[in-house]
């Protein structure tokens, strides 16, 4: 499967930003061909893959078979968290792939609303479960508890914290998820590195959505924040929107085009963008297709169309809320 993955899309109209990845060599050393977007690290510039293998709602014994399975059939990504619980497998799938540290870039995020040494404590203790010395990206997941207890505060002292941890070499690079835009400011008052990726909910269906349901898209790109999708399927959408982006007429239509699934044409609208995507499988097959997305273009026209569409909208408060940028608002008594 190595030639589905050896070349980058060429110059499209919605952002060439993954053709200027191989100028970035960065901490971790990925294969030269492997599709990539540039990212800011804490020692400086890095590159960071345009897709992974995701593993959320999976325990462990699922994601060391799916990790493995991703990284023999040329995956270099995987994305986990604390909160999973389901870092033990990732890390034993990573050793068993035998691919040298260098070469592949793991993603972990600890929850939000945590205090400084809460803080210090669960980083550590993801790099135990993973059996690592070092992630490439470590965020905080939520700009609050998930119970959405915390403030601007909060914010600051958990950010200060990951950046101390991480500048003893623990990560090469930190960010954050869930996050809207005035959460992102209170973070830059404080932050001496960058923050560099924020990991969001992003689908066919939002393109052309409202800033409350991308959480600010555009503002975290002006901000130079590499913006991740994760969903990118619609896997947590209600019924029948969870599986318009595999089996729906849209993507169904486009993908007989290129002789290529709903689901990679889903996958692909993200990431012709620019946008990493981190979808989630079990199954070798989906697994494979999920990452061979660098063979085939989407025209202009089928990217317009794909931009245009409105559904699936997204998986939150409402179709033009996806419920993040309320989160740990200041209470004032």
């Amino acid at each position: 499967l190595k030639h589905l993955f050896s070349s980058l899309a060429p110059p499209n109209p919605h952002g060439d930003a993954m053709h200027c990845a191989a100028i970035f060599a960065g901490a971790a050393a990925l294969p030269a061909d492997f599709p990539t977007v540039p990212m800011k690290g804490i020692d400086g510039p890095m590159r960071m893959p345009l897709y992974g293998i995701g593993t959320w709602e999976y325990n462990d014994t699922v994601a060391e078979a799916a990790t493995l399975s991703a990284f023999q059939q040329g995956y270099r990504h995987v994305d986990t968290a604390w909160g999973y619980k389901n870092q033990v497998g990732v890390g034993k799938a990573l050793a068993a792939a035998q691919v040298p540290r260098e070469e592949y870039f793991v993603t972990s995020k600890i929850p939000g609303g945590l205090n400084a040494s809460a803080t210090t404590a669960t980083l550590d203790e993801c790099l135990t479960q993973l059996g690592l010395e070092y992630v490439d990206l470590m965020l905080i997941h939520f700009p609050a508890t998930w119970s959405g207890e915390g403030g601007p505060a909060g914010r600051k002292e958990e950010w200060l914290a990951l950046e101390a941890w991480a500048k003893q070499g623990k990560a090469k690079a930190i960010g954050v998820s869930h996050y809207c835009q005035r959460h992102v400011q209170d973070v830059q008052s404080v932050a001496s590195v960058p923050i560099a990726v924020n990991q969001v909910q992003y689908h066919v269906g939002m393109g052309s959505a409202p800033d409350m349901a991308t959480d600010y898209r555009d503002w975290m790109v002006s901000q130079g924040i590499v913006y991740q999708a994760f969903s990118s399927l619609c896997g947590p959408c209600d019924a029948p929107y969870n599986t318009e982006l595999i089996t729906g007429d849209l993507v169904t239509k486009i993908g007989k085009a290129h002789n290529k699934t709903g689901a990679q044409v889903a996958l692909k609208w993200v990431v012709q963008q620019g946008i990493p995507v981190l979808p989630k499988s079990s199954n070798p097959q989906h697994i494979a297709e999920n990452g061979a997305l660098f063979d085939f273009n989407l025209t202009a026209a089928e990217m317009k169309e794909l931009t245009q569409a409105t559904t699936p909208p997204v998986a939150g408060n409402s179709p033009s809320d996806s419920g993040d940028c309320g989160v740990g608002e200041e209470v004032v008594v």
